[in-house]
């Protein structure tokens, strides 16, 4: 961890008591999960509360989404970003809610008028594919999932391959030291997925956020 990333966890120790963490997604490689009860999830993972420390405006402003684009959601799981993703395209936007869970997939397809007013379409994909025709959209967003994908290089090509030029892939996961999320073997530093982007094609940076829990890395196809 930088130096930067360690005064960050201090100075953001949580002050108070905040709601449950999602702190697993839909599985995506190693680390499966079947979750058959989505609408339970979604009680936890969908909590308006979330956003006093999960940030979903510095999400979409690092995607720098325009009206009428195209955004794909890798690990949508019971869409709480595809709801802000939604916003910030529309009007005429698309949102592509990605999910390997069938019962997620199938969530998001009954909640489409929800989580509207763009365009949702729910799509199931493999584990190491998110299925992108080529150049077809505009920004890419995996939240707590990236940690969970294997073979990232060759994962993150396929996005790159799926990006418009000019187009984004933000990847925002668990700082290493952060006190609930996924087993702390699975965890990445920032720079081990900067360096997974930029394998793959992308000029990548970390970009400074305000998450408590969370960093947020940015890959730009130049």
């Amino acid at each position: 961890m930088t130096e930067t990333d360690s005064n960050k966890a201090v100075e953001q120790q949580p002050k108070k008591v905040e709601p449950p963490e999602p702190d697993e997604q839909p599985g995506h490689g190693e680390h499966q999960h079947a979750f058959a009860d989505a609408a339970d999830r979604a009680k936890k993972w969908n909590d308006p509360g979330r956003d006093t420390w999960q940030r979903p405006e510095e999400i979409v402003a690092a995607l720098a989404l325009k009206p009428g684009a195209t955004v794909a959601d890798v690990g949508a799981g019971t869409g709480y970003m595809v709801s802000h993703l939604s916003r910030a395209v529309s009007p005429g936007g698309t949102v592509i809610a990605i999910d390997a869970e069938p019962a997620m997939v199938e969530y998001l397809a009954k909640r489409g008028a929800d989580l509207g007013p763009a365009r949702i379409v729910p799509r199931k994909v493999g584990p190491d594919d998110p299925e992108l025709q080529p150049a077809s959209v505009d920004a890419v967003l995996t939240l707590d999932t990236w940690h969970h994908v294997k073979g990232r290089e060759a994962y993150a090509r396929k996005v790159y391959e799926g990006l418009k030029r000019g187009g984004r892939f933000v990847v925002v996961d668990y700082e290493v030291g952060a006190e609930v999320g996924p087993p702390k073997a699975m965890r990445l530093e920032p720079g081990q997925v900067t360096k997974q982007l930029e394998a793959a094609g992308f000029r990548a940076e970390v970009v400074r956020e305000s998450m408590p829990r969370h960093y947020l890395v940015v890959g730009h196809k130049d």
